[in-house]
């Protein structure tokens, strides 16, 4: 584990670079390696489960999100497309963990009010500040797609506080880094672009965020 955290978090340290580079081809490359570094990890440690295991359904998701690292290069809407399923299949990993760990609805209800109110607000802002959040044609695909994301790091912070597991803690740590970097992202994209440290930041938040995911799957 350590030697793969150590090669991971060198190509990251790379990335910072290429990701604000002019090269794309040197993005792609850098990109792909992590992506096909976190992939594999994952399917390796998926083997100490079964495809009857919920763990199946939390490898569905790493899966899309691989896919979209693969498209997103060159395609944001493409790309976008796989985030929001593995953002679908997180949602419904959380959920059935939270069942396997013993939980009622009584127990997590709150993750919804926690959803509805980041939610709303972003949609209230959007709506009274068109000039700030710049979506343009894309305003309903990020909208929808922003409710998935953060509904994915919201279940991730109940695992956090409900699921009594190192996995569990570790897991949703992860997911919430991933609701972070998309909301970096969207910052970058649409309201403040062309500064690097954001584009770094997202680019920290999410590949740390994949790793503490597929970690998760080893302890």
């Amino acid at each position: 584990m350590i030697p793969f955290i150590i090669i991971y978090c060198l190509f990251l340290c790379c990335y910072f670079v290429t990701r604000v580079g002019k090269n794309i081809k040197y993005r792609a490359i850098n990109k792909y390696i992590m992506a096909v570094m976190y992939m594999v990890y994952a399917i390796i440690k998926f083997q100490n489960f079964g495809l009857q295991s919920i763990e199946a359904i939390l490898m569905g998701a790493l899966f899309l999100a691989f896919l979209g690292d693969i498209f997103l290069v060159f395609d944001l809407n493409r790309g976008g497309d796989f985030f929001l399923g593995g953002n679908v299949c997180f949602i419904i990993y959380y959920l059935a963990l939270y069942e396997r760990t013993g939980l009622a609805f009584a127990d997590y209800w709150f993750i919804f009010v926690i959803w509805f109110v980041i939610y709303a607000a972003f949609i209230i802002c959007s709506n009274k500040f068109p000039k700030v959040f710049k979506f343009g044609k894309m305003k309903f695909s990020m909208s929808f797609y922003l409710a998935s994301i953060s509904m994915h790091g919201i279940c991730g912070l109940g695992a956090m506080i409900l699921v009594p597991t190192t996995a569990g803690f570790v897991c949703g740590l992860g997911s919430l880094m991933f609701m972070i970097s998309d909301f970096i992202l969207t910052t970058d994209k649409f309201i403040f672009p062309g500064h690097k440290w954001i584009t770094r930041s997202n680019s920290f938040f999410y590949f740390i965020g994949l790793l503490l995911i597929v970690l998760s799957l080893g302890l």
